[in-house]
């Protein structure tokens, strides 16, 4: 893993953190998601001009990861509806480099040193504790349940697109399809459920939206195309560097508790990503 993916995924990691923020503090959070998926389909033609469209052979990668950014989606909502963003944002990234990383070796025949395989398990470690200071009876296995679930299909997407970038011969162009195909669901629902509605809650939080819609497109098309060059795992594991500013941005902006123990966990997430980058 060289400099070039190592700055992608950490430039990935402050606008990963910076959308799940915004997310996490509207109250409209399923027409917010709306308006962030709306984007790609302005930002999604662009990526596509530019690089041209991907191969045939990405097609059925762009079709399995269109179902598993829909299951992603709906659990990141629920996750953010049953507990804080410095709860739910570890829980669910932490758990997802390791079986990113499984899923790179077996699947896309990844080769990790020994190091790289010990800086991943230090993060997840690191990542997972930060999660820990919950009351269980207060928030319900849910607690728990929907943020591993989110995990489990950010480790699914992550191997899916990391295989398909490889094949589309043009990392741009699979990019833009991913999201144009990703912004579809949720702002469709939104209109044909609701309709006038939902037509005044998507206007509500277009600014917003918008906003994290950029973030998410950046964040995520950085780490898509360091994945085109570099192991997956690799790029997945430091691109979680992103709840350390998670749980920053819950303690100081939304004010939610347990702040202080969860940022010193993070450290240990930080000696993670030196073990990784030094074992590349």
């Amino acid at each position: 893993m060289g400099p070039l993916a190592a700055a992608l995924a950490l430039s990935a990691a402050v606008l990963h953190a910076s959308w799940n923020t915004l997310l996490k503090a509207n109250p409209d959070r399923f027409a917010t998601l709306a308006m962030i998926g709306a984007f790609g389909l302005i930002g999604g033609p662009i990526l596509i001009a530019i690089g041209g469209h991907p191969s045939a052979d990405a097609i059925p990668f762009l079709a399995l990861s269109f179902v598993v950014h829909i299951g992603y989606n709906t659990f990141l909502l629920f996750a953010y509806r049953v507990a804080d963003l410095s709860h739910a944002y570890p829980l669910a990234r932490g758990s997802a480099p390791l079986l990113a990383t499984l899923g790179g070796v077996f699947l896309a025949g990844d080769h990790i040193s020994a190091m790289s395989a010990a800086g991943i398990l230090v993060i997840c470690l690191g990542i997972v504790a930060i999660s820990m200071q919950f009351n269980v009876r207060e928030l319900g296995w849910s607690g728990l349940g929907w943020p591993l679930a989110t995990g489990l299909m950010i480790s699914g997407y992550t191997v899916v697109d990391g295989m398909g970038v490889r094949v589309a011969g043009s990392p741009l162009g699979y990019i833009g399809w991913l999201f144009i195909i990703d912004g579809l669901p949720f702002v469709i629902w939104c209109l044909v459920r609701e309709r006038g509605l939902g037509v005044r809650r998507l206007a509500r939080v277009w600014k917003v939206g918008f906003l994290g819609g950029f973030m998410g497109l950046a964040a995520y098309g950085m780490v898509i195309y360091a994945m085109s060059f570099a192991a997956i795992g690799a790029v997945a594991a430091m691109r979680e560097t992103s709840v350390i500013l998670a749980a920053l941005f819950g303690t100081y902006l939304l004010k939610e508790p347990f702040g202080g123990r969860r940022i010193a966990a993070s450290v240990v997430v930080v000696g993670g990503v030196a073990l990784l980058y030094l074992g590349r």
